[in-house]
């Protein structure tokens, strides 16, 4: 029987840094690290760290916070760990963002220098103001490899991650190392991860989540293996899976959805034991549907984690347990937190009545960067800290918590966290607009899509086009609602406020509002258009449309291409299509293989 190998109480009370040292010395020929061609074993990896740190330490005692805009890599990991020798906390930037969330991320943070590279460096000279820049390219790793120095405290900021914020900007949750230490315990004891595990990462650096396979790998001797799921899509992950061993990996149910679309009947992921399961709401299809491609003894575990709290709650799922609802629970609080659900007197509920979750724990987020009244409404001053999680839940009648959405305007997309009021901000982007909504709604499918609406100011006039491209260049894609609407009018309710509730569903029969839309002329463009409206969800789609525009959803795009291959029998390769991308461009790109291969 396996060892259950735990974190010893006396380990945690350090830094990351340290952990990460103590780790090396024990495996420093292991593989820390894989991503496609390239590897580096613990030993290589703190050697390039240590070379990171001495040149921030270069940069003057006042280091503070430092930033990175790396591209997925391995060289994210060099840094970020670099970043915590020198004992400053690393804020990383993802270069997907658009350049006003960066602008302000950098500004924000108060990062004493941006680490990037030759691919990044002329963006990052745009977008970084005063702080000084750490060329990665030029750096040589063979000097100054020696341990840079005294370790940071425990007390000490590990990261500021920027998530999405009410007013209209992004807002920093920064934390301690010993609270990050505090969640590495917790992890491993939950699913016993050891040096024998192989943890699967494709996750964007910006995404809080980044950190749970990043610490939970590394900081026990495991191996992270890095997949390119922007760049590769869904078809090869199941290859990636197997072919590298995966036995850990952490998943989204929207990104769980897509992949088990791509997986043929009777496909087995071989080595994996443990799936986890988290950032949005899981349902009892989801879990029947993934585990015919699951070795029996896999076990999944649904998980209740947050940007300020990390893993809190988690609820295990094995071929035997018996599921009572449609949806999955969040399971209980683990050690060091108590989750109380409260109504809006402020009383305790009794079972299966709704409430919001108070959660108290000592090993929470430290708060908000530079908003101390956001903080001191969300983290109210105490020992132990208590978390106002804004998430409405209920305990069933067996003791587990079963989350089902949230109190205020925040709302989950794609697994991220959506603050609907900075997607409203947005929309504000000129005096012509006068009054804005942004909702979730739910289309004749079942799925859930973002909906914004606009009133424009009397005697002006503003075109959706222009509203598009105001979107496009300050959210991120995940952020960008699928529908936009113009109306005379928001709905109000009597105390003169938007009736939410009252704004009207959109015209799902025409979700592209292409009010010209040119249908299919022959069979090719008609599979065509009929795959991407079922794959996007958009309807309807012509022949002339835009389908990277009217998509959005990059990880939905992966699954229409994969389904098209497979209708078709052929291998696509899209660079003639992303500059021409339409159906009709496509088809012909469909023909021109199926002639080739006749």
């Amino acid at each position: 029987m396996k060892q259950k190998r735990q974190i010893p109480i006396t380990d945690i009370e350090m830094s990351t840094a340290e952990r990460f040292d103590r780790i090396a010395a024990q495996f420093p020929n292991k593989i820390a690290i894989k991503y496609e061609s390239d590897k580096l074993t613990y030993s290589e990896l703190q050697l390039k760290a240590n070379t990171i740190a001495h040149h921030i330490k270069a940069l003057g005692p006042d280091k503070g916070q430092v930033a990175f805009f790396l591209s997925f890599g391995i060289e994210q990991f060099v840094t970020l760990f670099g970043i915590l020798k020198a004992g400053s906390a690393y804020v990383p930037i993802d270069t997907s963002w658009p350049a006003h969330r960066i602008e302000f991320s950098l500004a924000d943070s108060e990062s004493a220098a941006v680490i990037t590279d030759n691919t990044n460096l002329g963006q990052v000279k745009a977008l970084c103001g005063e702080s000084k820049i750490i060329n990665i390219d030029d750096i040589d790793f063979s000097e100054n490899t020696a341990q840079p120095g005294s370790y940071p405290s425990a007390d000490d900021i590990q990261h500021i991650l920027y998530t999405s914020g009410s007013t209209g900007e992004p807002k920093g949750v920064y934390t301690s190392h010993r609270n990050q230490m505090h969640f590495l315990k917790r992890f491993t004891e939950l699913i016993d991860i050891s040096s024998d595990d192989i943890f699967a990462y494709y996750f964007s650096i910006g995404f809080s989540a980044h950190a749970m396979p990043t610490l939970g790998t590394l900081l026990n001797g495991g191996t992270l293996v890095m997949y390119n799921l922007k760049k590769n899509g869904f078809p090869g992950l199941d290859e990636f899976f197997n072919e590298e061993m995966i036995t850990i990996c952490l998943m989204i149910p929207s990104v769980l959805r897509h992949f088990r679309a791509t997986l043929e009947p009777g496909f087995k992921i071989k080595k994996l034991r443990t799936l986890l399961i988290g950032g949005e709401t899981l349902y009892f299809n989801d879990i029947k549907q993934t585990q015919p491609f699951l070795k029996r003894k896999t076990e999944i575990i649904n998980i209740y984690a947050s940007t300020e709290l990390y893993l809190s709650c988690a609820y295990r799922i094995t071929p035997d347990t018996y599921l009572k609802q449609n949806i999955i629970p969040i399971g209980q609080a683990m050690e060091g937190f108590e989750i109380n659900i409260h109504n809006e007197d402020g009383k305790l509920c009794e079972k299966n009545q709704i409430g919001e979750m108070i959660i108290q724990s000592p090993y929470s987020a430290l708060g908000y960067w530079k908003k101390p009244e956001l903080t001191k409404i969300d983290f109210p001053d105490g020992e132990v800290r208590k978390f106002n999680s804004r998430d409405l839940a209920y305990m069933d009648e067996d003791g587990f918590i079963v989350h089902v959405g949230r109190k205020d305007s925040m709302v989950k997309i794609r697994g991220q966290r959506v603050d609907l009021g900075e997607v409203e901000n947005t929309l504000l982007f000129s005096e012509d607009v006068q009054e804005v909504a942004a909702v979730m709604k739910q289309d004749p499918l079942g799925n859930k899509i973002l909906v914004a609406y606009y009133v424009c100011s009397p005697g002006k006039n503003v075109e959706l086009p222009e509203i598009s491209n105001a979107l496009n260049r300050r959210l991120p894609d995940f952020m960008i609602p699928k529908v936009i609407l113009k109306l005379e009018k928001l709905p109000k309710n009597a105390s003169g406020k938007t009736d939410y509730l009252s704004l009207p569903d959109p015209d799902w029969e025409r979700g592209t509002g292409n009010e010209d839309i040119k249908h299919a002329s022959n069979p090719i463009e008609k599979s065509l258009i009929e795959l991407f409206e079922k794959h996007l969800e958009i309807y309807p789609i012509g022949v002339k449309d835009d389908i990277l525009k009217a998509g959005h959803d990059s990880l939905k795009m992966f699954v229409a291409f994969d389904s098209i291959e497979k209708e078709f029998g052929i291998k696509l390769v899209l660079d003639d299509f992303m500059e021409e991308p339409t159906v009709e461009s496509l088809a012909k790109i469909v023909t021109n293989l199926q002639n080739k291969q006749a």
